[in-house]
This record gives structure tokens, sequence and C-alpha cells, in this order.
């Protein structure tokens, strides 16, 4: 009735058949491309002299249509051979960014919780803050709130009233972390009260978070230097010892990634150890990231780096007892404060803090730091380089010898011996040596 039928069904057996002889030498050899190909090329001569004796007269076979299913089928074999040849690792890979893909869509932080049928608590400070409050005891409520009142007094320049909310929270809670408090007694005159309450906050911050308390660590050295170069306290005998030393932690994780913050810890940790070459290098590039600033240019200090390096240039000045230069710096900061002092950021608020209580707003023009005034000042207009013949920034240049100039003779003699450098000499000799020496570790720190 199908006179086809019978030659289909045979050209499907031979078709299976070869397929299977195919598989069968494949497997044998090990072979992934040259023996398959060789066979294919035979096979399909084969095919193209084939004939089914019993039905060549009235149905003849097609050929093509057999290559074509021997392909596919070659096609498939090859697939599954690399997929059992693939290693281990590499489906592992795949599989595990497979997973990845399905669960992208499945967390979004701050929408979605780990927990099927539960949310997350919304990311409102506020909210937040009034739940603690509901919450916690009526200590912890008045300490809160004191807190709260010391940092606001504070920010108004009310030293005395901040004073006093923050003696209330070391009352009721004596380990409490709240630097500020150093800040205040600073400017209030207890250096020594603030360096043990900085030497506290530094070693309660690092062993909390695992993070360098640098701030606190400045502030520390700033109340050792300020105490003992302030000439009213000759007659006390000051020394080191009177202050509270910080406590050391885990070295691992006192990298301090802040660049400026860096440089200004390194500048208070080399004057209070005597360290000069440390303590000019630091402060050099201090005075290179203020940069200059004149007239017309704008104000552009997105990351604060010029503001912290000119206020805390300002600070050190002011610890050494230089005040003409202190001004100078803490008028850059309060010229680059993006909130010109009345930001909720502390950093904002102590350049303007430092100049109230120093009582140095006057009617004198704010002086314009700019490239000609520097070239001015360096008559020579040298070019400085390095033993590497990279030249040296002129105001780090200028920063240097500046320092240099006011050092003695034996603090010269010291630094030069430390560092390996000859130490004899007339004094000019002597700082010639260490600037060109100081110049070679420029780009090294």
């Amino acid at each position: 009735k199908y006179p086809g039928f019978r030659t289909e069904c045979s050209i499907h057996r031979f078709s299976t058949l070869v397929n299977q002889s195919f598989e069968t030498i494949i497997m044998a050899t090990n072979s992934c491309l040259l023996l398959p190909i060789l066979f294919l090329l035979l096979l399909s001569k084969i095919c193209t002299t084939f004939q089914l004796s019993t039905i060549q007269s009235t149905y003849p076979i097609d050929s093509r249509r057999i290559k074509k299913r021997i392909f596919e089928n070659t096609i498939k074999l090859h697939s599954s051979i690399n997929d059992q040849n693939r290693s281990a690792s590499s489906k592992e890979r795949r599989d595990e960014e497979k997973r990845r893909m399905d669960r992208k869509k499945d967390v979004v932080l701050g929408k979605t919780s780990a927990i099927d049928g539960e949310t997350n608590f919304s990311l409102d400070p506020t909210a937040t803050e009034e739940q603690y409050l509901k919450q916690a005891s009526k200590v912890e409520q008045e300490v809160f709130f004191q807190t709260e009142l010391g940092l606001t007094e504070l920010r108004n320049l009310c030293l005395e009233k901040s004073s006093k909310a923050f003696q209330r929270v070391f009352e009721l809670r004596p380990h409490a972390y709240c630097w500020q408090a150093g800040i205040v007694n600073f400017y209030l005159g207890d250096c020594i009260g603030a360096a043990e309450i900085f030497a506290k906050s530094a070693r309660t911050y690092e062993t909390k978070f695992g993070l360098p308390g640098s701030e606190e660590r400045i502030w520390r050295d700033a109340c050792e230097l300020k105490y003992l170069n302030d000439p009213s306290n000759k007659k006390q005998k000051p020394s080191k010892e009177m202050f509270k030393q910080v406590e050391e932690t885990d070295e691992d994780c006192m990298d301090e990634t802040r660049k400026v913050i860096r440089l200004a810890k390194d500048l208070f940790a080399a004057s209070v150890n005597n360290d000069y070459s440390k303590l000019i290098l630091s402060k050099a590039k201090l005075r290179a990231i203020g940069g200059t600033f004149g007239k017309n240019d704008k104000i552009s200090d997105q990351k604060m780096w010029r503001v912290n390096s000119w206020f805390y240039l300002g600070l050190h000045y002011d610890a050494f007892g230089e005040y003409k230069e202190s001004k100078k710096c803490m008028k850059m900061a309060l010229r680059l404060c993006p909130s010109n002092g009345n930001g909720s950021d502390i950093i904002q608020i102590l350049p303007l803090l430092h100049m109230s209580v120093r009582d140095w707003f006057d009617d004198d023009e704010f002086n314009i730091i700019d490239g000609n005034s520097h070239e001015k000042e360096n008559s020579e207009k040298e070019k400085v380089d390095t033993p590497s013949g990279v030249t040296v920034d002129p105001i780090i240049v200028l920063s240097i010898r500046d320092s240099i100039s006011k050092m003695k003779y034996d603090d010269l003699k010291n630094t030069l011996r430390i560092r390996g450098v000859s130490h004899t000499g007339p004094k000019e000799k002597l700082q010639t040596r260490l600037f060109n020496s100081l110049v070679g570790d420029v780009g090294l720190q």
C-alpha cells in the first residue's frame, strides 16, 4: 500500500548501523577530530555508490539525506565527547556563574530580606535613632542626650557649656567614646586632660573597629607639644611622662589610607619623637597639597584634602608657638571650608573654632597665596631634581629649606648622623647636605 515505507525503514536501519559503528570506532581510538573526519569521508563515498538491490529499480536511495544525518550525529557526538573531557573546575565555574545570575534579582539591599516573608529595617537614621531610644535605659538615654548637647554647644563655639555636657557623659559612662570632649579641653587650656581623653578614645576606636584612630593620635600629640612648648609651663618642669600614651594594638590594622591624615599623623608623631627627617618631609608634602590660592580661583576641594592640610599645618605651628604662621594657615583653611565653618562635619568647625579661641579675627586683608608670590619668594628660581631626574615641586623645596633653616646645629648633626651622611663642618654645609639628602627621599615616603 505504501511502496516507499520499506525504503525509509531500510535507510533508517542503515543510518543507525553506520552511527553505531562510528561511535564504536571513535570511542575505541579515543580520537576527537582526525579519525571521525576520515571515517566520514569513507562513508560518504560508500553512500554515493550504495543501492538496495530489492528496491533499486523503483526507489533509489537519497545519498544526500544519509550524509545530512551522519553529519548531524557527528556534531552531537563531538559535543558529548567535549562535555566528557571538560574539566570539573570549568563545569563548576559555569554552574556557579549560572547560579549567581539566578540569584541576582532575588535579594536587593534595603528592599528585600533574606528571610521569606520578612522586611528589612528602613534606611532612615532618624527612625532607627527613635527605636533605639525607646528600648534604651534611662542612663543610655541621658548619655545620648548629653552627648548631642555637647556636640551642639561645640558647633556653637560655647566651650564651657559643651564641657559640662561631656563631663556628665563621663560621669555616667567613664569609658564612653567621645573624642570631641578632648578638643573642648584642649581649647580650654587643659592639655593633660585632653591628652588622656584622646589616648583612651584612640584605644577604644582601634579595638572596636580595627582601624587606626589617626585623628585621636594627632590631637594627643598636639596636646603634648602644646604643653611642652608653652613658656608659661616652664616653671612646672613639664615632661612627657605627664601625658598618657596610647596603648598599642595589632599593627596589621594600623594602616591609614587617607593620605592627608596619614601625613598629619606622621608630622605630629615625628615632632614628638624628634624625627626631623620625617617631620620636614611630612610638613613639605602637606604644604604642597594645600597648594596655591589666587584671587580669581574657584574653591574646589570636594575631598577636603586642602582644608585638612592647612588646618593641621596651622595646628602644628600653634603647638610650637609660631602663631603668625598658624594664623595664615587657619585663614586658608577657613577660606577653603565649603560651609565657612557652619557644617555638620567637625573638620569644618575647627578652623573657625581655633581662630575664635585665639581671637585672630581682624580687619587684615586675606593673604593670597598664588604661584607668582612663590616665584618672587624663590629669588634663585632654581630647579631641584631628585637623583632619579624627577623635578621636585617648588613648594616642597621652599618648605624643606624653611624647616632646615630653623634647625639648631646639634639637631642638624644628629639628623645627618642618623641618615648616614657626614655631619662635620659649619652649619651652612650641614644644611646643604641635609637638603640634598631629603630631596632624594621626597618620592619615597
